[in-house]
This record gives C-alpha cells, sequence and structure tokens, in this order.
C-alpha cells in the first residue's frame, strides 16, 4: 500500500502538469468571435435591422465581425439602442446572452415554406487528418414562434456549401443535437459533439439540415408570434466553442503501469477499466463537461465495463477514488 500511496501522489503531480497543458488546450478555440461579441458599430442604429451586412448605405454597412450567412440571420446585442435587435429584448421574443452582450439568432424551419437561415465562417486554421474535434455551442428556442425543433447542427467542410433549391443545404453534418426537441425559451441548451476530421475542412456552417419533412418538431401553441412567421421556428445562438481534443497518452499504457488503465478512448458502446493493484473498494465516477455527475459505482474487481451507447457524444471525465481518499481523473471522449 505505501508503494501504491508513493506512486499515487507522483501520478497526481503528473495529472496537474497535464491539467496545465490541457487548460492552453481548451483555450484554443478554432472558433472566431464565438461569442458574437465582435462587431462594425451600424452607421445609423436607427436604420439597422439586425442584419449582419446593411444594405441601407452604400457601400453596405458590414455590422458582424467573422461571421457571414445564407439568408438573412440576425445579430442581436445590448448594445442596440432599440428593441428591434436588442437583447435580451428582440423582435423575436426575450433572452439573456448565455455570456457577454450579444448572440445571433436564425430560422430553421418553416411549415410549408423556406424559411432556412443558417451561419457560417471560415475557422482559424483548418481541421487537421485523424484529430478529434469537439464542438460545443448553447441553443435558446425565441419564444414568438410556433415550433421547436430538434435538428440544429453544425457542417464542416473543405468549401462553403451552395443552397440547394435556393433555401438549405443538403448535407450530413458532423455535430448535430442527439437530445429532445428544443423548446425552452428560458434556459440555453447545451449541444456538442466530437468528431474525427478527414483532414482540410475549413469552414463551419450551422443550421438545420434536415429536409423540412424529415424534421423533428412540435407546435409548442405561442402566443404573441411574430406577424407572418407564425409557421416557423427560430433559435438564438451563444458561446460556439471548436478545441482540438484528440487523446494523449489514455490508450494502451500498461507498460507505464499506470494505476487504472481506460479504455478505448474514444468510446463508442462501451468503455472498460482495468486496475493494475488489488484493492478492496473503489469508486468510479463518469462527469460530463460541464460537471454534472452521470454515472458512479464501487468497484472491488480489477475489472469494470460500463456501457456507453445511451450516453451523449463529447467530451467526459472518468474519476477513480481509493480507498486511502486519493483519486485519479481521466479524459475520455464520447463518439
Amino acid at each position: 500500500m505505501l508503494l501504491l500511496n508513493k506512486y499515487l501522489k507522483i501520478r497526481i503531480l503528473l495529472l496537474a502538469v497535464s491539467v496545465f497543458f490541457l487548460k492552453n488546450i481548451y483555450s484554443q478555440n478554432l472558433i472566431r468571435n464565438g461569442s458574437f461579441e465582435n462587431y462594425n458599430t451600424p452607421i445609423n442604429w436607427n436604420l439597422w435591422g439586425g442584419d449582419f451586412i446593411g444594405y441601407y448605405t452604400w457601400p453596405p454597412d458590414t455590422v458582424m465581425i467573422d461571421w457571414g450567412g445564407y439568408q438573412t440571420p440576425d445579430f442581436l446585442t445590448a448594445a442596440c439602442p432599440h428593441t428591434y435587435s436588442g437583447v435580451p429584448i428582440n423582435l423575436f421574443g426575450y433572452s439573456n446572452t448565455k455570456n457577454g452582450n450579444g448572440y445571433v439568432g436564425l430560422g430553421v424551419y418553416e411549415k410549408g415554406g423556406y424559411g432556412k437561415e443558417y451561419i457560417y465562417q471560415q475557422l482559424s486554421q483548418p481541421l487537421q487528418s485523424g484529430k478529434i474535434y469537439c464542438l460545443s455551442f448553447y441553443v435558446n428556442r425565441a419564444d414568438r414562434f410556433t415550433y421547436a425543433i430538434k435538428n440544429i447542427g453544425a457542417l464542416f467542410s473543405n468549401s462553403l456549401q451552395p443552397l440547394t433549391n435556393g433555401y438549405e443545404i443538403n448535407a450530413t453534418p458532423q455535430v448535430v443535437n442527439q437530445g429532445p426537441i428544443i423548446s425552452d425559451t428560458t434556459n440555453w441548451s447545451l449541444i456538442q459533439g466530437c468528431f474525427t476530421a478527414i483532414g482540410g475542412e475549413q469552414y463551419i456552417t450551422m443550421g438545420n439540415f434536415t429536409t423540412n419533412f424529415n424534421t423533428d418538431t412540435l407546435n409548442t401553441n405561442s402566443t404573441n408570434l411574430v406577424p407572418g412567421r407564425e409557421n416557423t421556428s427560430y433559435y438564438y445562438i451563444d458561446e460556439i466553442t471548436l478545441i482540438d481534443q484528440t487523446p494523449v497518452g489514455i490508450q494502451d499504457t500498461s507498460s507505464l503501469n499506470e494505476v487504472v488503465r481506460v479504455y478505448p478512448n474514444p468510446a463508442n458502446d462501451i468503455l472498460n477499466f482495468q486496475f493494475y493493484y488489488a484493492e478492496e473498494k473503489r469508486k468510479v465516477e463518469l462527469y460530463d463537461a460541464i460537471g454534472n455527475l452521470v454515472f458512479e459505482k464501487d468497484a472491488s474487481s480489477n475489472y469494470l465495463s460500463l456501457i456507453t451507447n445511451n450516453l451523449y457524444n463529447g467530451i467526459y471525465f472518468v474519476r477513480v477514488v481509493y480507498s486511502n481518499g486519493l483519486s485519479e481523473t481521466k479524459k475520455i471522449i464520447k463518439q
């Protein structure tokens, strides 16, 4: 046991160093202006209606920095002196930001119509082949629209994708909402997912990539609807983050005499634990990326398996707590 304690202390020191470097990795967000705080002040606030590019002047008044849009997505900010494009009150409803002073809004569905909007940007650097990238962003349904939907996602591509039939993009996004239909108009909902890059992807496009016919919808029976938009769905988007999460040193490292091996990483349907020291009792805890405990189990044997096919794709942290009070934490990716 003394040998185990000494080894665990060394592991904790190494883990602290790893966390320092991981923190720096986390800070390298490949999305530029992901919280929509950078913009050019409109030439005339009173004429500006929330457009990324305002055509009420010549040359056009480019307001949104780093982002472009298909159709007419909206930039909404607390700096706007009128409520049409303000925060938290705007034409589309009421919502505080997830972070900062601004967010964007876009129509993602129109029953029997063509009301789909998308936002896009060129990433700060192209994605590298074989690397694992994790995207997270928050959405909030605008309350002056009838429909809530499920199919909100993000597409990564080498070039910007054209609109099919002039109003939607026919492509399969790498990251899409895996949860239920998002009907909440009060709290921001997290959408996240990880994928392996083909290589060369340098654009992100966000919106609904499912045909209107196949989009999962819910009639919320909302009141005080935006005139002329009674059969549509509209969402705010904020705090977009894309980071390189390629695992380092968390695969088959038994030759390094680890206390615990966690594999495979990334995981799909099952996650295995192999302990290299006998101990009467350990506790295994699994947390999601925002710190919620999603699983815990006491483990006395040297092997433990966890079924993960019911977990959403994304980043998780495994914490093993030993009987002597020491613990070890590992990052894993569910894809």
